[in-house]
């Protein structure tokens, strides 16, 4: 058996290199943002009202998630991790940086109260993080101005050229 490394193409789109801090950003505020938002989960779980309870337990499998997908040494024990894991690796920055910011957002509708507020703003930020990973890195301060300078040039070009009508008779 060959365990090689898949040829990549050409034309094939090549991912751009995050810078390495972000990534660790990425990963401990993934963390973090888990485990908090699975302690204030169980805190919203202490309620009289149903809906609060469904909300902390989905802080809770979101928080679950989150951390799954982040940092599987702290949940080695179970075996589908590594597959849960391998499988969010491979998808594109973006799809993390959706998921993330997807799965916060149901346990705030449900219950609006400080806990729940605050484990899904974790996970947001989590979310918001990946995103900026996705946008990818910022322009040098020369091609910014060059690409600038390109647009309004052509958008005023365009906008202030005349173009002839050719005559056209009554009939």
């Amino acid at each position: 058996m060959s365990s090689a490394a898949p040829q990549s193409t050409p034309d094939a789109p090549q991912p751009e290199e995050v810078p390495w801090w972000l990534k660790y950003a990425g990963r401990g505020m993934g963390t973090f943002g888990g485990i908090v938002a699975m302690a204030l989960g169980l805190w919203t779980c202490i309620s009289f009202s149903p809906i609060c309870i469904v909300a902390g337990i989905w802080q809770i499998l979101a928080g679950f998630m989150v951390v799954l997908a982040e940092a599987p040494c702290c949940c080695m024990f179970l075996d589908f991790v590594q597959t849960f894991t391998n499988f969010i690796d491979r998808r594109p920055v973006w799809h993390k940086a959706a998921f993330y910011i997807l799965i916060s957002l149901p346990a705030m509708f449900l219950c609006a109260g400080l806990s729940t507020f605050l484990g899904s703003a974790m996970l947001f930020a989590t979310g918001v993080v990946y995103g900026l990973m996705a946008l990818g890195k910022k322009a040098s301060r020369g091609e910014m101005l060059n690409r600038a300078q390109t647009d309004f040039l052509a958008t005023n070009l365009v906008k202030n050229m005349e173009v002839p009508i050719p005559n056209q008779s009554v009939p």
